[in-house]
């Protein structure tokens, strides 16, 4: 070990140890006094706050305003009209059309019924816009969820950010209201008795308001890199841990990391982003637009911080990475708890809205409960993973206050994030591990290719990885005794930003990537999910023919970035 990385490593240590429980606390109690919906002014105060707040650190800060597409639920009514004559509290959903002002009256039946053309329907679940449009499209006139023991904000669009000529057809249609699961069971028990008739009543407010955008900054003294480290600031009701509490994360690694800033080799900066549920991440996709050419060229990388130190919420070891950033995140946990790191694959969610851009990211939502003392609860549960059961069953409801927060688990988690931003400003080399991300890809392809069999031909794929595979290989071995700055690791960090570039466009984007994929579930290659349905459609159908010619093109983008990707290697 290097005497520079002895002596970084010894201030991290430094940082993490000075972590204060008291002022965490204190950012939290602040932050969560008012219900930040997003474009009141009440989420401007809490911004106001911040502002003052990192003012006080040093960091400069503008506090600017944009317009964003807002949707925001007012009221609802559930009510049976027949058999029997029973009310309901409700809630509704963002980006659901309000119903008429008398409300809407019709036959009420189970999602399972086989004719719902022109009928009410229920069902069970967190409200899934994809299963709301595919009841649309059957005809169905509006959906009653039922939830579990609480009712949960959440919303219902399949966009990414703002609507577009493209996009703006695909937001639903009809209304849709949530009831707790004992009410539900009571609706259910009146269904199998007969038919019944049902009155359903919901207000939502959506359309264009400006919204609030707060950012602060210090530069390094030798570099115009930055690290690019973000958090939500609307909120559910007061909202003390998602997003609070994380906010109070971002306050007090900005805190630490600005007495060390002598030492920092690539700048901060950090953006508080509005609509975030409320906008399906509008700030964020409204700032990668406006942005883009600047993080394209100076940006390092994305950190984001998300509900962070919730009570009970033990699981830390799965949370969200890239292939490329789960080694960085491993270190860090198990030096701080001793545990080993899982990991899930990151996605659409958590304001990820740089994938375009090509920014490699680390975490999102960070810690959860465990599933098996959560198995009732309808909360986030992101991905395919072992003991992480969401985010509490307060998680996007009005009891979602101060005491939700463990003040141990927010010191724990904070720790960590101090510790990760502290390699990433400071590591001589970008610790980012790219030969990880292409063992990904050509796992990927590997799996696609074993599906499809002799209906697509992924060998010319599979060999393009191959050579990447090598070259970033002997790259990371010529970079294996750089141990302090200097020209040497500013050259490989240059090569290792443009390599982000195409592998992250590869792995987490399938549009053109100055636009935004829909915000629903990701293909590990985005471009090549046509091979799953190819591998299952009869040969020489239609619908094969459509697929294959997909699936081509789909390859095409990929091949394409892959050859840029080894263009940096002189391939």
């Amino acid at each position: 070990m290097s005497e520079y990385t002895s002596k970084m490593t010894r201030i991290e240590d430094a940082l993490v140890g000075q972590v204060d429980e008291k002022k965490l606390m204190e950012f939290t109690s602040e932050v969560s006094k008012w219900v930040r919906v997003s474009g009141t002014r009440e989420e401007v105060e809490s911004l106001l706050y911040c502002q003052k707040e990192f003012e006080a650190m040093g960091y400069e800060t503008k506090l600017t305003y944009h317009p964003a597409f807002i949707s925001v639920p007012v009221r609802a009514h559930v009510e049976l009209l027949s058999p029997v004559h029973m009310s309901f509290r409700a809630l509704t959903h963002p980006f659901t059309p309000s119903t008429p002002f008398c409300g809407l009256k019709g036959t009420l039946v189970h999602e399972s019924f086989p004719n719902v053309l022109g009928k009410l329907v229920v069902t069970e679940g967190l409200p899934n816009v994809d299963r709301v449009r595919q009841l649309e499209a059957m005809g169905a006139v509006g959906v009653i969820y039922i939830q579990d023991a609480q009712l949960h904000n959440s919303p219902l669009s399949p966009l990414w950010g703002g609507p577009t000529s493209k996009t703006e057809g695909l937001i639903p249609n009809i209304p849709v209201v949530s009831v707790v699961r004992g009410d539900g069971a009571v609706i259910k028990e009146q269904l199998e008795k007969g038919t019944v008739r049902c009155h359903i009543e919901s207000v939502v407010d959506t359309g264009w308001r400006d919204v609030p955008l707060l950012e602060a900054e210090l530069p390094a003294d030798l570099s115009d890199k930055f690290l690019l480290y973000t958090s939500h600031i609307d909120s559910w009701d007061y909202g003390a841990m998602d997003n609070g509490a994380a906010n109070a994360t971002l306050l007090e690694c900005a805190r630490l990391l600005a007495a060390e800033r002598k030492n920092w080799k690539r700048g901060l900066r950090m953006a508080m982003w509005a609509g975030h549920s409320q906008g399906k991440f509008f700030s964020s996709s409204w700032y990668a637009d406006n942005h883009f050419e600047e993080l394209e060229e100076r940006c390092i990388g994305h950190v984001y911080v998300d509900s962070t130190g919730g009570m009970d919420a033990v699981v830390i070891t799965e949370a969200p990475v890239m292939p490329q950033t789960k080694q960085l995140a491993a270190d860090v946990i198990f030096k701080q708890t001793g545990e080993e790191f899982i990991g899930k694959r990151i996605g659409h969610y958590a304001d990820q809205s740089f994938y375009g851009i090509g920014l490699t990211s680390i975490f999102g939502t960070f810690s959860e409960q465990d599933a098996e003392k959560n198995k009732d609860v309808l909360s986030f549960k992101m991905g395919a993973t072992r003991r992480a059961g969401g985010l509490g069953w307060w998680w996007h409801t009005e009891h979602d206050t101060v005491d939700k927060v463990d003040p141990k688990l927010l010191v724990r988690d904070t720790k960590i994030y101090a510790a990760v931003l502290w390699r990433l400003l400071t590591a001589p080399i970008l610790p980012y591990d790219f030969k990880a991300a292409v063992r990904d890809l050509q796992n990927t392809v590997e799996s696609l290719s074993g599906q499809v069999g002799d209906r697509f031909d992924f060998s010319p794929l599979s060999e393009r990885l191959s050579k990447l595979e090598k070259a970033v290989s002997k790259f990371y071995d010529g970079i294996a005794g750089i141990d302090e700055p200097g020209a040497h690791a500013d050259e490989a960090n240059e090569l290792l930003l443009r390599l982000s570039r195409e592998i992250v466009r590869v792995s987490f984007h399938g549009e053109n990537h100055f636009d935004f994929d829909l915000s629903g579930a990701m293909y590990e290659i985005p471009s090549l999910q046509s091979a799953l349905a190819l591998a299952k459609c009869p040969k020489g159908s239609y619908r094969y023919h459509v697929l294959k010619t997909e699936l081509l093109r789909g390859c095409n983008r990929v091949m394409h970035h892959l050859a840029a990707a080894l263009l940096l290697f002189g391939r």
